[in-house]
Protein backbone atom coordinates (compact mmCIF):
# COMPACT_ATOMS: atom_id res chain seq x y z
CA UNK A 1 0.00 0.00 0.00
CA UNK A 2 1.44 3.37 -0.99
CA UNK A 3 1.68 6.39 1.28
CA UNK A 4 -0.85 8.28 -0.89
CA UNK A 5 -3.36 5.43 -0.68
CA UNK A 6 -3.02 5.36 3.12
CA UNK A 7 -4.15 9.01 3.36
CA UNK A 8 -7.35 8.63 1.34
CA UNK A 9 -9.54 8.20 4.42
CA UNK A 10 -9.25 10.45 7.45
CA UNK A 11 -8.04 8.77 10.65
CA UNK A 12 -10.51 8.06 13.43
CA UNK A 13 -9.68 10.81 15.89
CA UNK A 14 -10.47 10.85 19.59
CA UNK A 15 -8.65 12.32 22.58
CA UNK A 16 -6.52 9.20 23.00
CA UNK A 17 -5.33 9.65 19.41
CA UNK A 18 -4.69 13.37 19.94
CA UNK A 19 -2.78 12.71 23.17
CA UNK A 20 -0.47 10.24 21.45
CA UNK A 21 -0.09 12.46 18.41
CA UNK A 22 0.78 15.50 20.52
CA UNK A 23 3.26 13.44 22.53
CA UNK A 24 5.09 12.53 19.33
CA UNK A 25 4.49 15.39 16.91
CA UNK A 26 3.56 18.30 19.14
CA UNK A 27 5.42 21.00 21.01
CA UNK A 28 4.90 23.82 23.51
CA UNK A 29 6.78 26.83 22.19
CA UNK A 30 7.98 29.62 24.47
CA UNK A 31 8.86 33.15 23.39
CA UNK A 32 9.21 36.63 24.85
CA UNK A 33 9.47 40.13 23.45
CA UNK A 34 12.75 41.93 23.94
CA UNK A 35 12.87 43.47 27.41
CA UNK A 36 9.59 41.87 28.45
CA UNK A 37 9.18 39.86 31.63
CA UNK A 38 6.20 37.97 30.18
CA UNK A 39 6.51 34.59 28.46
CA UNK A 40 4.12 33.70 25.64
CA UNK A 41 3.26 30.07 24.98
CA UNK A 42 1.95 28.35 21.87
CA UNK A 43 0.87 24.75 21.29
CA UNK A 44 1.68 23.29 17.88
CA UNK A 45 1.36 19.96 16.07
CA UNK A 46 3.15 19.45 12.76
CA UNK A 47 2.56 16.84 10.07
CA UNK A 48 3.00 16.33 6.33
CA UNK A 49 -0.64 15.34 6.13
CA UNK A 50 -3.00 18.26 6.35
CA UNK A 51 -5.84 15.73 6.46
CA UNK A 52 -4.73 14.39 9.84
CA UNK A 53 -4.55 17.89 11.32
CA UNK A 54 -7.96 18.78 9.87
CA UNK A 55 -9.43 15.75 11.62
CA UNK A 56 -7.78 16.83 14.89
CA UNK A 57 -9.02 20.37 14.42
CA UNK A 58 -12.59 19.07 13.95
CA UNK A 59 -12.37 17.34 17.33
CA UNK A 60 -10.99 20.50 18.92
CA UNK A 61 -13.89 22.52 17.52
CA UNK A 62 -16.37 20.09 19.09
CA UNK A 63 -14.50 20.50 22.38
CA UNK A 64 -14.68 24.31 22.19
CA UNK A 65 -10.99 24.77 21.41
CA UNK A 66 -10.05 27.23 18.65
CA UNK A 67 -7.04 26.42 16.48
CA UNK A 68 -5.64 27.35 13.07
CA UNK A 69 -3.74 25.33 10.47
CA UNK A 70 -0.89 26.82 8.45
CA UNK A 71 0.77 25.33 5.38
CA UNK A 72 4.47 26.11 4.90
CA UNK A 73 6.46 26.41 1.70
CA UNK A 74 8.11 23.03 2.32
CA UNK A 75 4.71 21.31 2.26
CA UNK A 76 4.46 20.79 6.03
CA UNK A 77 1.29 21.67 7.92
CA UNK A 78 1.11 23.07 11.44
CA UNK A 79 -1.90 23.21 13.75
CA UNK A 80 -1.54 26.01 16.31
CA UNK A 81 -3.39 26.88 19.50
CA UNK A 82 -2.56 30.40 20.69
CA UNK A 83 -5.40 31.70 22.83
CA UNK A 84 -4.77 31.22 26.56
CA UNK A 85 -8.20 29.72 27.36
CA UNK A 86 -8.02 27.30 24.42
CA UNK A 87 -4.45 26.32 25.26
CA UNK A 88 -5.34 25.72 28.91
CA UNK A 89 -8.35 23.59 27.96
CA UNK A 90 -6.26 21.56 25.52
CA UNK A 91 -3.40 20.93 27.97
CA UNK A 92 -5.85 19.90 30.69
CA UNK A 93 -7.51 17.40 28.35
CA UNK A 94 -4.57 15.59 26.71
CA UNK A 95 -3.08 12.65 28.61
CA UNK A 96 0.56 12.51 27.55
CA UNK A 97 3.55 10.54 28.80
CA UNK A 98 6.58 12.16 27.12
CA UNK A 99 5.38 15.73 27.58
CA UNK A 100 3.68 15.24 30.95
CA UNK A 101 6.05 17.47 32.94
CA UNK A 102 6.08 20.17 30.23
CA UNK A 103 2.28 20.22 30.22
CA UNK A 104 2.05 20.39 34.02
CA UNK A 105 4.59 23.24 34.19
CA UNK A 106 2.86 25.12 31.37
CA UNK A 107 -0.50 24.89 33.11
CA UNK A 108 1.03 26.11 36.37
CA UNK A 109 2.54 29.12 34.59
CA UNK A 110 -0.66 29.92 32.68
CA UNK A 111 -2.65 29.66 35.91
CA UNK A 112 -0.17 31.85 37.81
CA UNK A 113 1.32 29.45 40.36
CA UNK A 114 4.94 29.37 39.14
CA UNK A 115 7.32 31.96 37.69
CA UNK A 116 8.59 32.11 34.13
CA UNK A 117 12.04 31.05 35.31
CA UNK A 118 10.55 27.94 36.96
CA UNK A 119 8.81 27.03 33.70
CA UNK A 120 12.01 27.49 31.69
CA UNK A 121 13.91 25.41 34.24
CA UNK A 122 11.54 22.49 33.69
CA UNK A 123 11.81 22.86 29.91
CA UNK A 124 15.61 22.96 30.17
CA UNK A 125 15.64 19.74 32.21
CA UNK A 126 13.31 18.10 29.70
CA UNK A 127 15.67 19.10 26.91
CA UNK A 128 18.59 17.43 28.70
CA UNK A 129 16.49 14.27 29.04
CA UNK A 130 15.72 14.34 25.31
CA UNK A 131 12.04 15.14 25.69
CA UNK A 132 12.39 18.60 24.10
CA UNK A 133 14.17 19.59 20.90
CA UNK A 134 15.29 22.96 22.23
CA UNK A 135 16.22 24.60 25.53
CA UNK A 136 14.40 27.97 25.78
CA UNK A 137 16.27 28.83 28.98
CA UNK A 138 19.54 28.99 27.06
CA UNK A 139 17.96 31.17 24.36
CA UNK A 140 15.91 33.53 26.55
CA UNK A 141 17.97 33.57 29.75
CA UNK A 142 16.72 33.55 33.38
CA UNK A 143 15.02 36.96 33.25
CA UNK A 144 11.46 35.90 34.11
CA UNK A 145 11.21 35.89 37.93
CA UNK A 146 7.51 36.82 37.99
CA UNK A 147 4.38 34.77 37.61
CA UNK A 148 2.34 35.36 34.48
CA UNK A 149 -0.29 37.37 36.39
CA UNK A 150 2.36 39.65 37.89
CA UNK A 151 4.17 40.00 34.57
CA UNK A 152 0.90 41.00 32.89
CA UNK A 153 0.36 43.76 35.47
CA UNK A 154 3.90 45.05 35.00
CA UNK A 155 3.54 44.90 31.23
CA UNK A 156 0.24 46.81 31.40
CA UNK A 157 1.83 49.46 33.63
CA UNK A 158 4.78 49.83 31.26
CA UNK A 159 2.43 50.11 28.28
CA UNK A 160 0.34 52.74 30.07
CA UNK A 161 3.46 54.74 30.93
CA UNK A 162 4.65 54.48 27.34
CA UNK A 163 1.28 55.75 26.09
CA UNK A 164 1.41 58.71 28.48
CA UNK A 165 4.96 59.54 27.38
CA UNK A 166 3.98 59.17 23.74
CA UNK A 167 0.99 61.48 24.18
CA UNK A 168 3.24 63.95 25.99
CA UNK A 169 5.77 63.98 23.15
CA UNK A 170 2.99 64.40 20.58
CA UNK A 171 1.52 67.30 22.58
CA UNK A 172 4.87 69.09 22.80
CA UNK A 173 5.44 68.58 19.09
CA UNK A 174 2.06 70.15 18.25
CA UNK A 175 2.82 73.17 20.48
CA UNK A 176 6.31 73.54 19.01
CA UNK A 177 4.95 73.49 15.46
CA UNK A 178 2.53 76.26 16.32
CA UNK A 179 5.30 78.32 17.87
CA UNK A 180 7.47 77.95 14.76
CA UNK A 181 4.58 79.12 12.58
CA UNK A 182 4.55 82.46 14.42
CA UNK A 183 6.96 85.40 14.17
CA UNK A 184 9.92 85.41 16.54
CA UNK A 185 8.16 88.12 18.56
CA UNK A 186 4.36 87.92 18.66
CA UNK A 187 1.24 88.81 20.60
CA UNK A 188 -2.01 87.02 21.39
CA UNK A 189 -3.65 88.56 18.33
CA UNK A 190 -0.87 87.08 16.18
CA UNK A 191 -1.75 83.64 17.53
CA UNK A 192 -5.39 84.34 16.65
CA UNK A 193 -4.50 85.41 13.11
CA UNK A 194 -1.87 82.81 12.19
CA UNK A 195 -3.40 79.73 13.80
CA UNK A 196 -7.00 80.76 13.29
CA UNK A 197 -8.44 80.42 16.77
CA UNK A 198 -10.56 82.51 19.13
CA UNK A 199 -9.02 85.05 21.46
CA UNK A 200 -9.59 82.81 24.47
CA UNK A 201 -7.98 79.83 22.71
CA UNK A 202 -5.07 82.05 21.62
CA UNK A 203 -4.52 83.09 25.23
CA UNK A 204 -4.52 79.45 26.33
CA UNK A 205 -2.04 78.52 23.59
CA UNK A 206 0.22 81.35 24.66
CA UNK A 207 0.22 80.02 28.22
CA UNK A 208 0.99 76.50 26.98
CA UNK A 209 3.83 77.71 24.76
CA UNK A 210 5.38 79.46 27.71
CA UNK A 211 4.79 76.59 30.12
CA UNK A 212 6.50 74.14 27.76
CA UNK A 213 9.51 76.45 27.55
CA UNK A 214 9.23 77.33 23.85
CA UNK A 215 8.77 81.06 24.48
CA UNK A 216 9.31 83.71 27.12
CA UNK A 217 6.99 86.63 27.75
CA UNK A 218 6.82 90.09 29.22
CA UNK A 219 4.19 92.80 29.45
CA UNK A 220 4.31 95.96 27.41
CA UNK A 221 2.16 99.02 28.18
CA UNK A 222 -0.50 99.50 25.55
CA UNK A 223 -0.13 102.92 23.88
CA UNK A 224 -2.87 105.46 24.61
CA UNK A 225 -4.52 103.03 27.10
CA UNK A 226 -3.72 103.92 30.71
CA UNK A 227 -3.55 100.87 33.00
CA UNK A 228 -3.57 98.37 30.13
CA UNK A 229 -0.66 96.14 29.15
CA UNK A 230 -0.34 93.54 26.45
CA UNK A 231 1.60 90.32 26.66
CA UNK A 232 4.55 89.96 24.28
CA UNK A 233 5.92 86.50 23.51
CA UNK A 234 9.41 85.86 22.16
CA UNK A 235 11.22 82.71 21.11
CA UNK A 236 14.68 82.34 22.72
Amino acid sequence: MSHATFEVSAPKVNWSFVSGFFDGEGAIHVAAASGSSLLTLKVTMCQKSGQVLQAIRALLVISGIYSVIHRFANGMYSLEIIRIDDMTRFLRTVKCVVKKKQIQASLKYLEGSISGNALLQVFGEEHILGRRKSDPLRRLGPRFPMTRARALKVSAAVSAKARVEGNRRAFRLRIERRVLALPKVFKVRDIQRVIGVSKHRAQVLGILMEREGFVKSHFERAPHRRGHARKIFERP
